[in-house]
């Protein structure tokens, strides 16, 4: 059976180059933290040729290489670019293992493939397809060992020059030939611990080959369980299989009705609302669709007395990728009604073929948003008219000294859409009850331990924080609070505060 070793060096990197295009062609660097110490952990050729290596500080590498580029690609973009990646390598092979500690790496299995490909070479090459559309390059060996196709693609790849996305790809004719070149892979391109390797040297092992010629039991009791395994791999001794991952699910939205249906309007309105959940899923992705897919579950009578269940299942395809729900809608309708469905239409579900979304899709689909202010104004207008001008009101930020008097409410005319800010952290919300809760006396030593607020259910409280002092109103009438955040043992945080001229507990809210 073949197997495809699929390399990314510098995987980081890339994905920063594809961001920013114009960057290839300068030293520049993938840091952990964008600050003077922050250490770097990918450099470029054109910066390894000023000395900047990884393991420095920004800053020092910033000394070295006055022109250097620097920046940060987080965990979350690395793993979607590995999730990406993954998911267009299912399209070749049903069979994708990711190599647990390399971010770049991939194996695909070849059972069944040759139905497919006329030779090794024509599925090697589609994989360099599917990674010069991605903009990322690196090494494809097609072999038969998991093990030696990795070691011969980190061998490949070591110097690659990345900067030009370019990928080499090297298939093997002969299980003979992969472990002649595999055991001519120097220790130090794969993932073998230092000290073992530093050790190895010592001994003048550098190769895969000059380790496979020492003794297998020498090689367990002087170097351990690790340095042995190894050993059996390039041996060809050891198992190695692959681990496949499950390709993922194609999205999909399922419908049920509650009378089998057969009017095409009415099915119309049953299937639009499932397509428009698929868009949303979709659009979230960054995807468009290219075909819907639509399941009609069918209910016969005749044959029993309950009828029995058949399946019709209908490919509809825009003339481009889209996220126009409003065509995709008419395009179901004219199936439907051309080709109506021979009995009544217990449930539906639609799934899609998709691909990347340009950004000029996503701007249609985000000019339509699901929210209809329109429509939320005119309810709004019926509740005015109903109950009163004052029964539409929102929350509105207000100068005072007091919590209670630091904001107010105000007549909502018309409906705003939200705005929210993507670079500002979610925060704590404090909901103010409208009337401080008076809460029962306590002596000071149960407050301390075991104090109940506000009964059994929230249980008592486990961390209390304060005081937080708020005086003042000589001009009215002096105040002295002194406010406390508790927290009890199902997890709620209230906000209380202790009234020095009252000598009571009041509950004034909650934090959310």
């Amino acid at each position: 059976m073949r197997v495809a070793c699929v390399d990314l060096p510098a995987l980081s990197l890339q994905l920063l180059w594809r961001r920013q295009p114009s960057w290839r062609a300068l030293p520049t660097v993938v840091v952990d933290e964008d600050r003077p110490q922050g250490k770097v952990l990918v450099a470029s050729e054109a910066a390894r040729a000023q000395r900047v290596l990884p393991g420095q500080r920004y800053a020092s590498a910033l000394a070295l290489a006055p022109g250097l580029r620097a920046a940060v690609v987080p965990p979350e973009e690395l793993a979607a670019a590995q999730d990406e990646i993954a998911r267009r390598l299912h399209a070749l092979s049903p069979e994708v293992t990711r190599d647990e500690l390399g971010a770049g790496t991939f194996w695909l299995g070849g059972a069944g493939m040759a139905g497919l490909y006329p030779s090794a070479t024509a599925w090697g090459q589609a994989v360099v397809a599917v990674l010069t559309t991605l903009g990322l390059g690196g090494v494809v060996v097609v072999g038969f060992s998991r093990f030696a196709t990795c070691a011969v693609a980190r061998a490949r790849g070591h110097g690659l020059a990345v900067e030009r996305a370019a990928t080499v790809v090297h298939v093997f004719a002969r299980d003979l030939d992969e472990r002649t070149t595999a055991r001519e892979v120097p220790l130090d391109r794969l993932d073998v611990d230092p000290a073992l390797r530093d050790a190895l040297a010592r001994l003048g092992v550098s190769t895969l080959g000059q380790l496979v010629r020492l003794p297998g039991g020498g090689v367990l009791e002087r170097f351990g369980a690790a340095a042995h395994r190894l050993y059996r791999l390039a041996a060809g001794e050891g198992w190695d299989p692959l681990a496949p991952e499950p390709p993922p699910e194609a999205p999909d939205e399922r419908v049920e009705l509650d009378e089998p249906e057969l009017d095409a309007e009415r099915l119309g309105f049953a299937i639009k609302a499932a397509l428009d959940r698929l868009l949303v899923r979709l659009a979230d992705q960054r995807r468009a669709l290219v075909a819907l897919y639509l399941e009609l579950d069918l209910r016969v009578y005749g044959r029993s007395s309950s009828g029995s269940h058949e399946r019709r299942v209908d490919c509809i395809k825009p003339a481009a990728p889209t996220l126009d729900s409003r065509a995709l809608l008419g395009l179901v309708r004219l199936r439907l009604e051309h080709q109506p469905p021979e009995a009544g239409v217990v449930a539906v579900r639609v799934w899609a073929d998709d691909v990347a979304a340009t950004g000029e899709q996503l701007a249609l689909f985000a000019a339509r948003p699901r929210r209809d202010l329109r429509a939320a104004d005119t309810a709004l207008a019926r509740l005015r008219a109903e109950l009163g001008d004052d029964a539409v009101v929102r929350a509105v930020i207000r100068p005072g000294h007091l919590p209670e008097a630091r904001f107010g409410w105000e007549r909502l005319d018309a409906v705003i859409a939200p705005r929210p800010r993507v670079d500002r952290p979610r925060l704590l919300v404090r909901r103010v009850l409208a009337r401080p809760l008076l809460l029962p006396p306590q002596p000071p030593s149960v407050r301390d331990d075991g104090w109940v607020l506000s009964g059994l259910a929230h249980g008592a409280v486990t961390r209390i924080v304060g005081p937080y002092v708020l005086s003042g109103g000589w001009w009215s009438g002096e105040l002295h609070r002194e406010y406390h955040f508790a927290e009890t043992r199902r997890g709620d945080c209230l906000w209380l505060y202790y009234d020095r001229a009252r000598r009571r507990w009041f509950q004034h809210g909650a934090v959310e």
